[in-house]
């Protein structure tokens, strides 16, 4: 059986290079709605036999162009929420500094991120537990922090493919595991 992850395309919403954390806030609202740039994704000839996919628009755009049959939408695909780890009007840092700082401050469970790194993990293994393992080739499309934390719960489960550090938008990482010991 084979699972293939894919990111969905890169996200055309340019920001500031220093802003403050409002201004992340505000950036990370409008990343939610902005358009996705296209391109070619390599499927490799598989055909896949069912699509889950976010409910987020940037990963319904990109699995309506990979995938011809009924996409299975679920929110619990949703990528994880990367808040600003401080609150404050003053202090202005670059947007990289955000980004991972909020990433890191969702690993040593700070109460200034939304979700937790055990909500994340049980939030996987919710839907990993409730899809269709009766098909042999499954495609999940949605987001980057989400697949990286998703292929490390598949390794947990048995499968066999790439260990990511980084996720890239519009490309397709795949998962081999036994059917047996999923179903």
């Amino acid at each position: 059986m084979r699972i293939g992850l894919l990111r969905h395309f890169k996200v055309n919403c340019p920001h500031k290079k220093i802003m403050t954390s409002k201004e992340f806030r505000e950036w990370s609202e409008r990343y939610e709605k902005s358009k996705v740039i296209k391109k070619a994704v390599e499927m490799y000839g598989i055909e896949w036999d069912i699509c889950y996919v976010s409910d987020m628009p940037r990963a319904i755009t990109t699995a309506k162009e990979v995938y011809s049959g009924n996409l299975q939408i679920d929110k619990l695909l949703r990528e994880v929420d990367n808040a600003p780890f401080i609150h404050s009007d003053r202090i202005k840092l670059p947007f990289e500094i955000w980004h991972v700082c909020g990433r890191m401050a969702w690993l040593f469970k700070s109460k200034s991120q939304p979700e937790t790194v055990e909500g994340t993990r049980r939030r996987i293994n919710k839907f990993l537990d409730r899809i269709d393992w009766s098909k042999e080739n499954i495609l999940i499309v949605c987001h980057g922090f989400m697949i990286y934390n998703f292929q490390k719960e598949l390794r947990r489960r048995g499968f066999k493919g790439e260990k990511l550090k980084v996720v890239k938008n519009g490309v397709l990482y795949q998962y081999i595991g036994d059917k047996k010991k999923k179903s």
